[in-house]
């Protein structure tokens, strides 16, 4: 199984900490997926 498809259905917060479904951002285009840890 693709890690996109294992990834697809996972819902995160966006920056307005609204819920968003990983598999929507890639549904139309590529997508680049950056993680960062926040220290604060």
């Amino acid at each position: 199984m693709r890690i996109a498809t294992r990834l697809s259905g996972i819902t995160l917060s966006d920056t307005q900490d609204r819920p968003v479904r990983l598999g929507s951002l890639w549904a139309e285009r590529p997508v680049v997926l950056a993680f960062v840890r926040h220290f604060g």
